[in-house]
């Protein structure tokens, strides 16, 4: 069962899963009907698959993420779909950096984490500030309706043996296809020692033009999982602390050479 608080996030789904087989197929209830609304929450049935979520720290699991991203993006190319919002990437970036900027704001910690914490800080506001560039982007994929999952983490895939389809598609929207690229580089960088040399040569036009296009190769700099893990659970700050501390050296010297 899939629940959420607006009718919306559901619509989009089940339309996008009867075009595209990459994603999970959605089923109407037994007496026709495609929602059903209780407690305030739109709930919606998806068809049961038996398998696992990938696991960024293996290279084939990292393969068949970025193969499934593409083989979804060519399906849903050109969906028309009221429910479907656009992306603006400046906004959203902006507004997750400003949001960090805020909690750390008078509070004291250590030196080490001081440090670290405002290394990160002044990565987010360089990178912010030099944005502009995505605009035209976003607007010829409105244009050509180019359609992204918008959160391709580990978990929202499932495969077995037979089959692999993305889940929880609550972020699609109509944005250019080198942001679900981003993420997915974003989230498997520390899987690979901070080094882009394993999707140099790679087949997927969008992913090679992350890593060659210098105005979207810096936006690899944006700490997009500092701030998400650091906003999003107050209360293992620490944890997060102690394990980018680890890799901050590889980090730090990635984001000078995109910078």
């Amino acid at each position: 069962m899939k629940a959420t608080p607006r009718k919306e996030t559901v619509f989009k789904q089940i339309e996008i899963s009867s075009v595209a087989t990459s994603f999970v197929s959605y089923l109407p209830f037994s007496d026709g009907e495609w929602i059903k609304e209780s407690g305030g929450l739109m709930f919606a049935c998806m068809k049961t698959i038996q398998g696992r979520a990938l696991n960024y720290a293996l290279k084939e699991d990292r393969l068949l993420a970025v193969e499934k991203i593409a083989h979804f993006h060519e399906e849903v190319q050109g969906t028309s779909c009221d429910y479907i919002p656009s992306l603006a990437l400046i906004p959203k970036w902006t507004n997750r950096f400003v949001r960090f900027k805020q909690d750390i704001e008078g509070n004291v910690y250590p030196p080490q984490q001081e440090k670290l914490i405002h290394f990160y800080l002044s990565i987010g506001e360089r990178v912010v500030s030099q944005m502009k560039e995505v605009a035209r982007l976003e607007e010829t994929a409105l244009r050509h309706r180019y359609i992204i999952h918008g959160d391709p983490a580990h978990h929202n895939y499932i495969f077995n043996r037979n089959q692999l389809r993305l889940i929880d598609g609550d972020l699609i929207s109509y944005a250019p296809r080198e942001y679900d690229y981003l993420q997915l580089l974003n989230r498997m960088l520390p899987h690979c020692n901070w080094s882009l040399d394993e999707w140099q040569e790679s087949h997927i036009y969008p992913l090679r033009q992350c890593i060659e296009t210098p105005f979207l190769k810096k936006l690899l700099a944006y700490p997009a999982d500092f701030y998400r893990e650091w906003l999003v659970n107050p209360s293992v700050r620490n944890e997060l602390l102690v394990k980018t501390e680890e890799q901050h050296s590889k980090r730090a010297e990635f984001v000078h050479n995109v910078l």
